[in-house]
């Protein structure tokens, strides 16, 4: 019962949502498949629209696989350097232990950023032009990996008792993201302590939709190379500034209490 996620607002109950699967005795997180899916169909979008618009699709495809691996590197570091309380004295090997999460997509995007201009650089391609089409292919990957959070249980919001409230077994949360609101709204039913919160996964996915439907409507409109990418930034960051208003699992400057993100 433990492993289940309820909506009451919706009257919708799902017994059994697993972190992962097993293949061959190998285990898989629904977090990295999510992940791993959306960074594929995000490829795949990139490669055909470069197509249809009589560009080079090899080089745009050169191009999202080198910005993908240094993105992946750069939320990992990212999150470490402003989480390294979690990781102080602990293996390297945490440096590769993402499977389960702990990618900071501000990372994510500087380091695929960075990789992407010296790539453009070196190839005598205009970045800006890359990065309008490029950042369509980020925001799929966004839509679909961020339903990780979903599965992993995290990264959810204050408490709110509204239409769109989740409710999950206290047990299974980590204890620095349960607020004061959720223990004293703590809700008891099949013998388990549950605590209610907003699903700021599916806020985000949501959002992300929206600012690529909008995307999509100017893509073939842009007045200069990298007004795409330009309101990528723009709308994306507007979205998370205000649902980031709302999370638990807030990482602040050192000695501050102003949130990285």
């Amino acid at each position: 019962m433990d492993m289940s996620i309820r909506f009451p607002g919706l009257k919708l109950v799902l017994d059994y949502v697993p972190k992962s699967f097993e293949i061959f005795g190998f285990e898989i997180t629904i977090y990295g498949v999510l992940i791993a899916v959306g960074m594929l169909l995000g490829i795949f979008f990139v490669v055909l629209e470069a197509r249809r618009n009589h560009e080079d699709p090899d080089g745009y495809l050169d191009l999202t696989i080198i910005t993908l691996i240094a993105g992946v590197i750069g939320g990992r570091l990212y999150y470490i350097a402003f989480s390294w309380s979690q990781f102080s004295g602990k293996s390297w090997k945490i440096l590769c232990d993402i499977r389960s999460g702990g990618i900071s997509i501000y990372g994510a995007i500087l380091g695929g950023v960075l990789v992407a201009a010296l790539f453009c650089r070196l190839s005598r391609t205009s970045f800006w032009k890359m990065a309008d089409l490029a950042c369509m292919g980020i925001l799929i990957g966004q839509i679909i990996g961020k339903w990780g959070s979903f599965f992993n249980r995290e990264s959810f919001g204050e408490y709110a008792d509204n239409i769109f409230s989740m409710q999950i077994p206290l047990t299974v949360v980590r204890a620095g993201e349960v607020t004061t609101a959720m223990r004293e709204n703590l809700q008891t039913a099949d013998g388990l302590s549950w605590i209610i919160a907003q699903p700021l996964f599916l806020y985000e996915s949501l959002w992300c939709l929206l600012v690529f439907l909008m995307l999509m409507m100017h893509l073939r409109k842009r007045v200069f190379q990298g007004e795409i990418f330009l309101r990528y930034l723009a709308g994306y960051g507007l979205g998370r500034a205000v649902i980031q208003w709302f999370r638990t699992d807030k990482v602040y400057f050192p000695g501050t209490e102003i949130d990285v993100s």
